[in-house]
């Protein structure tokens, strides 16, 4: 999984292969949408963006570490803004 948020890094992390959500159209209407696979994913990825949350967060703290310190060094070269 990867994310413009960090752009250039990817992790593998582990997701429902199937969720039901619940939203609003813009007349205030309640539905229900089932997403399954990429869709699934795709869904939990931008509900926890929602909650403040970025996908390194449901990553191991030593992969999540490394990816830090890869910013950082990326930071002090001028190459990440």
């Amino acid at each position: 999984e990867g994310c413009l948020s960090i752009p250039g890094f990817r992790e593998k992390v582990s997701r429902a292969q199937r969720v039901t959500v619940r939203a609003q159209n813009v007349k205030g209407e309640t539905f229900e949408v089932t997403g399954e696979e990429l869709l699934a994913r795709a869904f939990l990825h931008e509900t926890d963006h929602l909650n403040g949350r970025l996908y390194i967060t449901h990553v191991s703290a030593l992969k999540r570490d490394l990816i830090r310190r890869k910013v950082r060094k990326l930071e002090k070269a001028g190459e990440w803004s």
